[in-house]
């Protein structure tokens, strides 16, 4: 879950509604100067689906002691973080090797991202590591299945995979700003390009309207793009799940929508 301050509370948006505009950016990527995502429909799906494993989490999200409020997908322990990453790589392979696979070179991205191994403990570090080492025999395993197939023959080398690793990490971290609510200008880095170079991308709300987004440089293929998640709002604070989970049920929901326009 992440959380957009709007001044009557916060907006709660479950992960999967995050991921949902994640799968929107994916399938209108790609132009001139930036390589559209391939195999298409696989990896606008895995893009779709990445938080695929929050699903059951956010039927009966957590308290965070600290805020009153649900964790956030930043907050959780290792061990939770991890579990539900490993569900959600096996329950994307209900769609396939390949989407399955952009889900599990994800959790390299987030953990690259997010975890601190430094600051972490030595069994939360290890734990990491464990979650990881098995998530790189699984990519093993799908490449070597999907090896044999044509359709996958050119989009499973290694630069191949880096590029859709990155491409899905750049329409996650779009959503995810999108999400928090872009006021000042915000950075997407390492965004690949056509050809080897990468780029990076800057988000800019105009006089300050987080759904009035200008993006520079311009990544997609349609001059204007059009986009829409729900959450909740979510006023208070508390102190046990069931109040938390009760007023989370029955919280209004909140059509978040947001247009991206060329600079």
């Amino acid at each position: 879950m992440l959380f957009r301050d709007d001044g009557d509370g916060v907006i709660a948006i479950p992960q999967p509604s995050h991921a949902w505009l994640s799968g929107q950016l994916m399938r209108v990527w790609g132009n001139n100067a930036f390589h559209p995502p391939s195999p298409r429909e696989e990896v606008c799906l895995g893009a779709e689906q990445h938080d695929i494993g929050w699903l059951s989490w956010e039927a009966e999200p957590t308290l965070n002691p600290r805020t009153g409020r649900p964790h956030g997908f930043q907050d959780l322990d290792a061990g939770t973080h991890t579990g539900i990453w490993t569900r959600g790589v096996r329950c994307a392979l209900a769609f396939g090797r390949y989407p399955a696979l952009m889900v599990s070179l994800h959790a390299d991205t987030i953990y690259g991202t997010f975890f601190d191994f430094d600051k972490a403990s030595q069994e939360d570090a290890a734990l990491v590591r464990r979650f990881l080492e098995g998530q790189h025999r699984f990519q093993r395993d799908c490449v070597a299945a999907l090896a044999a197939n044509p359709r996958y023959a050119a989009d499973l080398t290694p630069d191949a995979l880096e590029r859709n690793r990155m491409l899905i990490a750049a329409v996650d971290r779009m959503s995810l700003e999108i999400g928090w609510g872009v006021g000042e200008e915000t950075v997407i880095p390492g965004v690949p390009t056509i050809g080897e170079v990468r780029t990076e991308l800057r988000l800019g709300a105009v006089r300050g309207n987080p759904a009035d987004l200008r993006v520079e440089p311009w990544p997609f293929e349609a001059g204007r793009v059009d986009l829409v998640c729900e959450g909740r709002r979510l006023r208070g604070r508390f102190t046990d799940d069931s109040a938390m989970r009760r007023a989370l049920d029955e919280a209004e929901p909140v059509t978040i929508l947001t247009v991206l326009s060329p600079r």
